[in-house]
């Protein structure tokens, strides 16, 4: 993480520089425009009242240098504004690393509040993975990787991700310029949705053949109307021609207004996007996924940003609308209007209509450079092996990736197969739940094609479920055990169905009594198991471990606490067997309760029997 660190910082403070450079060129050059616009008044007043033909060209020359001053401050500042916009993206990133990201995008909204393991492995929302990986700018790029994270994938596509996702760790600045495509124009996020909903928008000239025609027509009368007018034609027969385009003018402003106003108001999107776009279109890859999405960028041999330039020509000639009086004259002479809105109709109908896979494959891009961006950054992190179904689960040193590395405690783990599962008992607050949520992350970042906190990892396809974070609800009026048996729900539909099933259960049941609580835990995991579901089972319950002699494919793990001098303390180490302590009581204790002196304390788990 150090070097990661330090390029980050290192480029931070390189654009920094040059914004700092460019900001004092831009002053002083806003002295000398000063200085020449005056100089050139001055000479321009002499040269008129004095007659003299030397200080006017004295002044124009020197109204001459103030545009290029005008031109050259401008050049300046754009430098400035992109290197600002590049020392703000390192300083994300430093943040990113250092784990600083509250107030980053958390894709809270992204996934439904149902899902079977986003809440519970904290995959979005404040404090998730996805707000500590995501450098997604575009709204496409945003569903994308949160659904990548949501939905595990196949191994062939997991696989072609994956090399995607390491040529992209390689390469910082391209990953730079993805965020500064949009960045640079004052967005921070795009949403193609309006675009795509205004290409989608039914014609208003070109599907009208009469209306064609007549804008082609009518200002050919009318000119030529003008120019024989006195001579072939009476004397004012341009009037008629001229009323008949006022008629036609005044009954399409309405439609050509509302088009040209969902127009104007997406032109600084349009500008985002075409950056963006260019950045992809110059990329040279290798890896046969990011080959096959530039490809699909294509529509009739030309690339999406020349695409977007025809339009952005289209939208400029339109703008004439924005010139007030020369506005007014222009499209009563010649149709002004009607002949941009065909052009641009013409545009949406050749490109338009494909324009949103281009959106798909910017989200596909943003989601692969947010894995490779956590590749390259945390040295904690492998590609994980993709093994073929029915292989096992293998995990060694084994971490949680929103855990600083300086703060991780890795484990190993084990689960050979289909119909197999991990039972861990232990202390509260020893790690339990936190091994769950690991095992769990890493899978999901696994078969989204990206990387994993562990020094290997190995897991075959599988399908995420998980049961650990339930509350009730006073409004629908469910107790928390229904709220359970609901989640519980989510977790045993279609076991059976392939790929296998990896549970993650947390105290289950919590919300019944310890004897309905043991035989519904009991039963909830031999069912799953006997469909060939695998997985890991967090408990209290001891009891529940002599499944590892009733199952040969069960296993034993657990955590423990040390109390040394009075103190309580955890190593977070996994351990095979059962947990032999308990520290209920204790804690009660230490938060000055009293409780009746016991020497079971130590074999206190017995107890829950």
């Amino acid at each position: 993480m150090t070097a990661a660190r330090d390029e980050h910082a290192r480029r931070r403070d390189s654009f920094a520089r040059e914004a700092g450079i460019q900001d004092a060129i831009g002053v002083r050059i806003s002295f000398v425009r000063l200085a020449l616009f005056g100089a050139a008044v001055l000479e321009t007043g002499i040269g008129l009242s004095r007659g003299s033909q030397a200080w006017l060209i004295g002044g124009a020359l020197t109204f001459l240098a103030f545009g290029l001053a005008v031109i050259a401050h401008a050049v300046v500042i754009r430098k400035r504004d992109r290197a600002q916009t590049r020392q703000h993206i390192h300083e994300r990133h430093l943040k990113r690393i250092e784990g600083r990201t509250q107030g980053f995008p958390h894709g809270g909204d992204l996934l439904a509040g149902d899902h079977p393991y986003a809440s519970d492995l904290d995959v979005v929302g404040p404090g998730s993975v996805y707000e500590r990986i995501s450098v997604t700018h575009t709204r496409r790029g945003a569903e994308t990787l949160a659904s990548w994270l949501g939905a595990p994938a196949d191994r062939e596509t997991v696989l072609a991700r994956q090399a995607a996702v390491r040529e992209l760790a390689k390469d910082v600045d391209l990953r730079q310029e993805l965020e500064a495509a949009v960045l640079d124009t004052g967005n921070d996020s795009l949403d193609a949705r309006p675009f795509l909903e205004l290409t989608s928008k039914p014609p208003f000239v070109i599907d009208k053949p009469w209306l064609v025609a007549l804008t082609y027509a009518m200002p050919i009368a009318f000119v030529a109307s003008v120019l024989l007018s006195g001579n072939v034609l009476p004397r004012h027969s341009w009037v008629l021609p001229l009323a008949a385009q006022a008629i036609l003018l005044w009954r399409t402003q309405h439609e050509v207004g509302v088009r040209y106003g969902l127009l104007s108001a997406r032109r600084r999107f349009v500008e985002s996007f075409a950056q963006l776009l260019r950045v992809v279109e110059d990329a040279k890859w290798e890896a046969p996924l990011l080959r096959a999405l530039q490809e699909k960028l294509r529509i009739e041999g030309k690339t999406p940003s020349a695409q977007l330039r025809d339009l952005e020509r289209w939208t400029s000639l339109f703008d004439l609308r924005t010139q007030g009086i020369a506005h007014v004259f222009i499209d009563l002479f010649l149709l002004w209007d009607l002949h941009c809105l065909a052009g641009v109709e013409r545009w949406m109908k050749r490109a338009g209509g494909r324009s949103a896979t281009w959106f798909e494959v910017l989200g596909e891009i943003e989601a692969l450079a947010s894995l490779a961006t956590m590749l390259s950054q945390d040295p904690g992190v492998v590609m994980p092996e993709i093994a073929e179904g029915g292989a096992p689960l293998i995990a060694e040193g084994l971490g949680h990736p929103l855990i600083p590395e300086e703060r991780r405690v890795r484990n190993d783990l084990r689960i050979d197969g289909a119909g197999c599962a991990l039972v861990v008992t232990g202390s509260n607050m020893a790690g339990k739940s936190t091994l769950l949520r690991a095992i769990g992350v890493d899978v999901a970042l696994a078969l989204a094609g990206g990387p994993v906190c562990a020094t290997r990892f190995s897991t075959p396809p599988v399908r995420l479920r998980a049961s650990m974070r339930i509350s009730d609800s006073v409004q629908s009026g469910a107790s928390y055990f229904q709220a359970e048996l609901i989640r519980l729900r989510t977790v045993i539909a279609e076991a059976d169905q392939p790929p296998p099933l990896l549970f993650l259960l947390d105290e289950l049941l919590r919300g019944t009594n310890a004897r309905a609580r043991h035989r519904g835990a009991r039963a909830v995991v031999k069912h799953l198991l006997a469909r060939g579901a695998m997985g890991l089972v967090a408990t209290h319950d001891v009891a529940l471990s002599e499944l590892e002699q009733e199952m040969g494919c069960v296993k034993n793990v657990h955590f423990t606490d040390v109390f040394d001098g009075g103190e309580m303390t955890f190593d977070y180490r996994l351990r095979p067997g059962v947990v032999k302590t308990s520290n209920a009581l204790r804690l009660l204790q230490q938060a000055g309760i009293e409780v009746e002196a016991d020497d079971a304390l130590t074999d206190e788990a017995t107890a829950l029997r």
